[in-house]
């Protein structure tokens, strides 16, 4: 009986030493949870930090500006869209080409000496060719754009167009006269009246006419490559 309780208590104590020796039970729930939180920092990746905070000692980066735009005299390509090659022939030595705003209040500039092979600034611009002992052309203008302005100028007599000035300007009121006298001795029947009318009447007549050959001859011509009159000093005074 005493061997069978020593027996007894000898398998009590190997059992409660086995349970001492044992690691003690881990929940199920909590392993799982463990694991999930570990797999979610596992897969979250941490951003990585703006370059100019990871060198702050590092210099600015600097960019590099393209040329400005072009000033005049820098040898910069003429704009087409406002300038035109011109080609300047004249029949008077030292005929020049000269410039002028037509939407601003200025003065003629000259622009090129003939014979001239120029690229000019053309757009606004009117235009127009004066020379010692030539009448002044009468203000045309030039396109711009590609290819060559060609222009052939035939110049006329400045002093053939002052006398054909005065006897066109003298010649009108002559025979305004004339018509004005022969009309009152008409109405009042003074056969000389009408008479010294006709005869006035005829010679300012004779001045007007024998004024247009030298307004002819005084008149300055411009033409273009196909040989159209684009500008032509024939103008009689006004009355």
């Amino acid at each position: 009986m005493a061997t069978r309780y020593r027996s007894g208590w000898v398998f009590l104590a190997a059992l409660g030493a086995a349970g001492a020796g044992a690691p003690p039970p881990q929940d199920a729930g909590a392993d799982g949870d463990a694991s999930a939180d570990a797999s979610s920092e596992a897969s979250v990746e941490t951003p990585p930090a703006p370059a100019a905070a990871a060198d702050a000692s590092a210099p600015p980066a600097t960019v590099e500006a393209g040329p400005g735009p072009a000033k005049k005299g820098d040898g910069a390509a003429p704009d087409p869209l406002s300038t035109a090659y011109v080609h300047l022939f004249a029949d008077y030595p030292d005929a020049v080409l000269e410039l002028k705003s037509y939407v601003d209040d200025g003065e003629w500039k000259v622009a090129c000496r003939a014979p001239c092979d120029q690229t000019l600034r053309v757009e606004g611009m009117d235009a127009r060719v004066s020379a010692r002992g030539m009448s002044t052309s009468n203000p045309f203008r030039i396109d711009a754009g590609r290819g060559t302005a060609n222009l052939k100028v035939v110049g006329g007599s400045e002093g053939s167009r002052k006398i054909g000035t005065i006897g066109f300007a003298a010649g009108i009121p002559v025979s305004l006269l004339g018509m004005g006298l022969w009309g009152y001795g008409k109405v009042e029947d003074k056969p000389g009246l009408r008479a010294a009318g006709l005869v006035t009447l005829g010679v300012g007549a004779v001045m007007v006419l024998g004024s247009l050959p030298f307004l002819s001859a005084g008149s300055t011509r411009v033409r273009d490559a196909k040989g159209k009159t684009i500008a032509a000093r024939f103008d009689p005074p006004r009355l």
